[in-house]
């Protein structure tokens, strides 16, 4: 397989990063009002891994969303 088959273009980048950011924002409600139950301590840390694992994924196999082109 080709390297270049895992790249993620510039739109593709952005928004799995912005999902990722979005994922951890959600976790990170959850765990603030969920009130210290174990449901919602899972949830919350799953939903920031979830976002921690996107991000990475998008900054190593995608173009930089940031640089301006055209």
């Amino acid at each position: 397989m080709h390297i270049l088959a895992f790249t993620l273009h510039f739109t593709a980048s952005r928004r799995v990063i912005q999902l990722g950011l979005l994922s951890g924002l959600l976790g990170g409600l959850v765990l603030a009002l969920g009130g210290g139950r174990r449901t919602a301590g899972v949830l919350g840390g799953l939903l920031i891994a979830l976002a921690f694992g996107l991000v990475i994924l998008a900054v190593h196999f995608g173009a930089s969303p940031f640089r301006h082109h055209g």
